[in-house]
């Protein structure tokens, strides 16, 4: 669910209804609905759409503020720019990996952040479930 509220606060942020960012996404409101109530996700290629257009990085909506400084943190970065050739860059837990931009670069990289997506949502259920264990003792 932490996807979906990032999408959700980060939309908000830069002054978007839902219906102006699907349209400048070129999906369907009824899509960005349903990510927004967590009922399906972006592909990792929409997420970094989603991160250009609202000028921000895809860890910030994959992640949000309440993973900033955690250990572990992990930071994706979608460069444009000369300082890394266009380069698509996963800098995280000691692991720099970058990435042409080409098909299968987007399609390597898309993957990276839906593993990442996924791991994330995996471990917030096991730290909810661990919280709930403590309560219970």
């Amino acid at each position: 669910m932490a996807l979906a509220s990032n999408i959700r606060m980060q939309r908000k942020k830069a002054g978007l209804t839902q219906i102006e960012l699907a349209e400048k996404l070129g999906v369907s409101i009824a899509t960005l609905r349903r990510w927004e109530a967590g009922e399906t996700a972006p592909t990792g290629t929409r997420i970094i759409e989603l991160a250009n257009l609202l000028g921000i990085s895809p860890d910030d909506i994959i992640a949000g503020e309440e993973s900033q400084g955690a250990a572990g943190h992990v930071s994706i970065k979608y460069p444009v720019g000369e300082n890394n050739n266009g380069m698509l860059v996963y800098e995280g837990e000691g692991t720099r990996i970058e990435l042409p931009p080409t098909e299968k670069g987007y399609e390597i990289f898309q993957r990276l952040i839906e593993n990442l997506i996924k791991n994330r949502e995996a471990l917030k259920q096991e730290q909810i479930q661990e919280e709930k264990q403590d309560q219970q003792e």
